[in-house]
C-alpha cells in the first residue's frame, strides 16, 4: 500500500487509545501489512499507564493542596508541595510516579518490523530504528488551535529558551514550595499571601485543563500519528528493498506513544544491556498531514532536551541542498517520537511537518481525518527521510574511512 492507503487504513481503528481493544487490532493489521517479502515481525506486548494527564491531574491536585495548607501549617504545605514536585520531575524522566500509578493498567504492544541488511563494511553496522507511534491520543480543548498557535509564538518570542508546559507547572510548584519555606521561617506578611495568589490559580486552571483531558474521547489521529505511521512504514519498505552499507533498519511501531513515547521507553529499555542498542541511532517520524518538512533541534515538556547535533546538522544541510523540500528546524517543547531514546542518551532526530505556525495542522482534533491529509506533505516527508537517512550512512562511511587512514 501506499502512504495515504495506510492512513486512510489505520484511521479505520476508531477510539484506538493507548491500551484500547483498538490498538491492539490496529497492531495485528499493521503486522499483517508488514509481512512478507523476507521481513521477520514480532509484536511485542507489554503493561502500562498510559493515561498520563490523570497522573499529572494527581500531582497538580497535591500541589494545589499544598498551596492552601501551607496558609495554616506551613510545615505539611511544604511537604505535599515537595512530593508533588518530585512526582512531576520522576514522571517526566522515567515514566514512572505516585500519580501514575494511581491510574488505570493497561496491555498495549509494540510492532517491530526487522528488514534484511546487506552489511559490505568493515566495522559493525550501526542500528537504526525508525519509530513512529499509532494509538490515537484525546482531544481535549488545550489542543484547540488557537492554544497551541499562542504557545508557538510564545516559544519563539523567548527564541526556543522556554520550557514546555510541564516545565511552567514545576516552575509554579518551585514559586509556592519558596513561599511555604517563607512561613517556614516566619514570614507572615500580607504580600507573601499577594504572591501566592497567581501560582495557585494557574494550578486551579492546569487541574481543570488535565482533567478534562484525561476523560476526553479520542481523536481519528489520520494525522497525528497516522501519517508518521505511513511515512515509518514507507522508510521501512524502501530500506528494506535497498539497504544501506553501514545501517541495519529496523521499525518500531510503538504503542501508547502519544504524549510519552512509553512504547519505545520500554523496547530500548528491555534491549539496553544488547550491543545493537548501545550502537543505535533512534529516527522519529512525526505528523506528516500537512505543512512542509521539519527536524526537531530539541524537545521536551519539562525541560528543552537537544537532539543530536550530528544529525540536526546532516538536516541542516539537507534542507540547504534541496530548498524545493522547505524543510526547516524546529524547537519543540512536546514529545515527538524519538524524544524517549534521547532522554536515554541515544543518538537521536524527530522529523514531521509543521504549517506556517509550526504546529501538526488538526492534530487532536475531531477532524484530524484521513481525507484531510495532505498527500504533498506526506510525499514531501517520505523524501526528506529517505535522504536524510543516505547522508546518515555517507556519514558513518566517511568516518569509518577516516578510522582506517589514522595510524594506529
Amino acid at each position: 500500500m501506499g502512504a495515504l492507503e495506510t492512513v486512510t487504513g489505520l484511521a479505520g481503528f476508531e477510539r484506538r487509545l493507548a491500551g484500547a481493544d483498538s490498538e491492539r487490532r490496529a497492531a495485528r493489521w499493521l503486522a499483517d501489512e508488514l509481512a512478507g517479502a523476507g521481513r521477520e515481525i514480532v509484536v511485542e506486548p507489554f503493561w502500562c499507564r498510559p493515561n498520563w494527564p490523570l497522573a499529572h491531574a494527581w500531582h497538580v491536585g497535591l500541589a494545589l493542596a499544598g498551596s492552601l495548607v501551607s496558609v495554616a501549617s506551613a510545615r505539611a504545605g511544604a511537604v505535599m508541595l515537595l512530593v508533588a514536585l518530585v512526582s512531576i520531575l520522576s514522571d517526566a524522566f522515567t515514566g514512572l510516579s505516585p500519580g501514575r500509578r494511581l491510574t488505570p493498567e493497561r496491555a498495549s504492544q509494540n510492532v517491530i518490523a526487522v528488514g534484511r541488511t546487506t552489511h559490505q563494511s568493515d566495522g559493525e553496522p550501526i542500528h537504526l530504528i525508525i519509530t513512529a507511534n499509532y494509538d490515537a491520543g484525546r482531544a481535549g480543548l488545550v489542543y484547540r488551535e488557537q492554544f497551541r498557535r499562542v504557545s508557538s509564538a510564545l516559544r519563539r518570542l523567548t527564541l526556543g529558551l522556554a520550557p514546555g508546559w510541564l516545565g511552567w507547572l514545576a516552575l509554579m510548584i518551585v514559586w509556592l514550595l519558596v513561599l511555604a519555606i517563607l512561613r517556614i521561617d516566619g514570614h507572615r506578611s500580607q504580600a507573601i499571601g499577594a504572591i501566592q495568589l497567581a501560582p495557585t490559580i494557574v494550578l486551579v486552571f492546569a487541574l481543570a485543563a488535565l482533567l478534562e483531558l484525561a476523560t476526553a474521547n479520542p481523536a481519528s489521529a489520520a494525522g497525528d500519528n497516522g501519517t508518521g505511521v505511513a511515512v515509518a512504514v514507507q522508510f521501512a519498505r524502501a530500506l528494506h528493498a535497498a539497504p544501506p552499507r553501514h545501517l541495519a533498519p529496523e521499525l518500531v511501531l510503538q504503542g501508547a506513544g502519544d504524549g510519552g513515547g512509553t512504547g519505545l521507553r520500554r523496547y530500548l529499555r528491555a534491549r539496553r544491556a544488547e550491543r545493537t542498542v548501545r550502537n543505535t541511532i533512534v529516527l522519529g517520524v512525526g505528523a506528516c498531514g500537512g505543512g512542509r518538512p521539519r527536524w526537531w533541534t530539541s524537545d521536551g515538556p519539562l525541560v528543552p532536551l537537544r537532539y543530536s547535533r550530528q544529525l540536526a546538522r546532516i538536516c541542516a544541510d539537507l534542507a540547504a541542498e534541496q530548498p524545493n523540500l522547505g524543510a526547516a528546524a524546529h524547537a519543540g517543547r512536546g514529545s515527538a517520537p524519538a524524544l524517549p531514546a534521547r532522554m536515554l542518551r541515544r543518538p537521536s532526530i524527530s522529523i514531521g511537518c509543521l504549517d506556517a505556525h509550526d504546529i501538526a495542522p488538526r492534530s487532536h482534533q475531531r477532524d484530524d481525518v484521513a481525507a484531510n491529509v495532505e498527500p504533498s506533505a506526506l510525499d514531501a516527508s517520505v523524501q526528506f527521510g529517505l535522504l536524510v537517512v543516505d547522508e546518515i550512512d555517507a556519514w558513518l562511511a566517511e568516518n569509518r574511512r577516516q578510522e582506517a587512514v589514522t595510524p594506529a
